[in-house]
């Protein structure tokens, strides 16, 4: 298990390395991100509002934006991650990103991105529901059905980015990819999300801290911002680094297991040691 866990915080720095000497990677999540969040303020925040009207009919309306915010904020999300992916391409080839191109491939592939959006929406509410209702054995099944899901669609972004395939069979393409390889996706993206997940907790950590010591008064009034400044910088830089190292590293293992071979500072050696045998 360490011996995995040491392999893929390995191949976690070698995708940040990639990143470091290509900062326009870097600049793709955040981009997306912040879109994101503007796009679910802008319609789930009065979705949220209207939802706990009076009336059935504002309710509804209320549902609806709510839905569509968090759905047009999964859709930027997305394309930005399949621009990322085809700047990451060129990266990995070993030429400078052309984001206006990776940007034109994302234009190009708009009806697969609007499609897989819909399908992931569709695949996390029925998780969410079964989360809810399901009691106990719903929470485990949820768990693991989500585990199961992110596995299997893991390399989607790429072969959607890369191939151009429907999100259907862009998922059962993701699906036997990983099947062959599925050790280096667990202990990668494991550590990847792992550190991101610490960082952004500290982070989250700061910007609590700080506004309990502004509610202090004017003593800690400075020292509180101070903190939830400093949160918000780790928070995003947290974002921007799983992001951008989770974009790497897909398209890294995507061209290993489709067509058994390392780009950038990738091995095959070393990409080999983290598969798991299947059984």
């Amino acid at each position: 298990m360490f011996t995995r866990i040491k392999q893929g915080w390995e191949l976690t720095k070698k995708a940040w390395s990639v990143v470091r000497q290509h900062p326009s990677l870097a600049k793709l999540p955040l981009t997306g991100g912040v879109l994101a969040v503007i796009a679910a303020l802008v319609l789930a925040a009065p979705g949220v509002f209207l939802a706990n009207a009076a009336s059935d009919a504002t309710r509804l309306v209320g549902y609806g934006l709510i839905a569509l915010g968090s759905y047009a904020a999964s859709f930027i999300i997305i394309y930005y991650n399949v621009i990322l992916a085809a700047a990451a391409n060129d990266a990995l080839e070993g030429r400078e990103p052309d984001v206006a191109a990776a940007r034109q491939i994302a234009k190009n592939r708009i009806p697969i991105i609007a499609g897989w959006a819909l399908v992931s929406a569709l695949v996390s509410v029925a998780l969410s529901i079964l989360r809810d209702r399901g009691g106990i054995a719903g929470q485990i099944a949820a768990s693991l059905g989500a585990a199961l899901w992110g596995l299997v669609t893991f390399l989607v972004i790429p072969v959607v980015a890369l191939e151009g395939i429907g999100p259907i069979d862009a998922i059962k393409r993701s699906g036997s990819l990983v099947k062959g390889r599925w050790g280096q996706q667990v202990t990668g993206n494991f550590v990847i999300g792992g550190i991101a997940t610490i960082f952004t907790m500290l982070g989250a950590a700061g910007i609590i801290g700080g506004v309990v010591l502004m509610a202090g008064g004017t003593t800690w009034g400075v020292l509180g911002g101070v903190l939830v400044v400093l949160g918000l910088i780790v928070a995003v830089a947290a974002s921007v680094f799983g992001g951008a190292t989770r974009g790497v590293f897909g398209v890294a293992l995507y061209h290993f297991v489709a067509e058994d071979r390392a780009l950038g500072p990738f091995t095959s050696a070393e990409l080999a040691s983290t598969a798991a045998a299947r059984s």
